[in-house]
């Protein structure tokens, strides 16, 4: 470009002038965003008014967790109680086997061979006894 059509642009954007700014107006919510967060909220009326519902909210708030906290708690415990009954379980039907299996006739009279106690041949009697009127 020549130097005469330089300044002539030059002159033009110095004699534009800015266009106003209008200062930015803050929305509601960012508005009610910085007041909460600064405490001024709480100056207001309707904050006075409502302090007693706040309050309550606040206080069902930190029941609900609270509440939520014992639930898992809870849910954990029968989670143990779970698998210790799992194991009680496999650990009875063990016992169970090994006291079916030492209980046989044919255990018993290998236990009992050492001893001198043997097996009888002879079938079993029956005793009778007359009963005597008094």
């Amino acid at each position: 470009m020549e130097p005469r059509v330089n300044h002539i642009i030059e002159e033009t954007v110095a004699e534009q002038p800015a266009p106003p700014v209008a200062p930015k107006k803050k929305s509601r919510i960012g508005k009610l965003f910085t007041d909460v967060l600064g405490g001024e909220f709480l100056a207001y009326d309707w904050s006075r008014r409502q302090l007693n519902y706040i309050v309550f909210l606040a206080a069902v708030g930190v029941l609900y967790i609270s509440n939520s906290y014992y639930a898992e708690s809870v849910v954990r415990r029968i989670d143990d109680m779970n698998r210790e009954l799992k194991e009680l379980h496999y650990e009875y039907i063990s016992s169970k086997s090994k006291v079916m299996n030492q209980s046989k006739q044919s255990v018993i009279i290998k236990k009992l061979e050492n001893s001198g106690l043997k097996e009888s041949v002879e079938p079993v009697r029956k005793i009778i006894a007359n009963k005597k009127e008094q």
